[in-house]
């Protein structure tokens, strides 16, 4: 492949990413409409369950992992405190730091009627990829995010 030619790939890789976001971002945010959630939303409860299993990162840990500022993760996070998904509380040891607890509400996520909702959205997302071409697509994207990781932040 040669230089212009990769370089016309990775912009329409980049293009593509975007519109596929934005088309993710409608599908999913049909389905969390009756949970009054956004994506964005869903995605913090998702980072919190699973990106800090059993504790109750302070806003900065879950910005990190969430992709975005401390300030922006406050915002939804605030939003998510309103419904009842979190609870934002000061950090016993240090009360200059706010940490994200998960409520009980997280559970309605575990129910069979959301469980089977889930599945059918995602058999409608990844419907045009194979098992293995699934596996193979988190591979490639947890290895480039951790690349995107390591860049300077400016």
């Amino acid at each position: 492949m040669t230089e212009a030619q990769l370089l016309a790939t990775r912009a329409e890789v980049f293009g593509s990413l975007f519109v596929l976001v934005q088309r993710l971002s409608r599908r999913a945010d049909r389905e969390l409409a009756d949970l009054g959630l956004t994506t964005r939303q869903w995605l913090l409860l998702a980072v919190l369950a699973n990106g800090f299993p059993g504790s109750s990162p302070s806003l900065s840990e879950a910005a990190e992992k969430y992709g975005s500022s401390r300030q922006n993760v406050k915002q939804v996070a605030l939003g998510l405190q309103a419904q009842g998904f979190v609870r934002l509380v000061p950090d016993p040891a240090d009360g200059r730091t706010t940490r994200v607890q998960l409520t009980e509400r997280i559970r309605e996520f575990d129910e069979p009627e959301m469980r089977r909702r889930t599945q059918v959205m995602f058999d409608d997302v990844f419907g045009g990829l194979t098992p293995t071409e699934t596996r193979e697509l988190l591979e490639h994207l947890r290895r480039w995010l951790a690349a995107l990781t390591t860049l300077r932040q400016e």
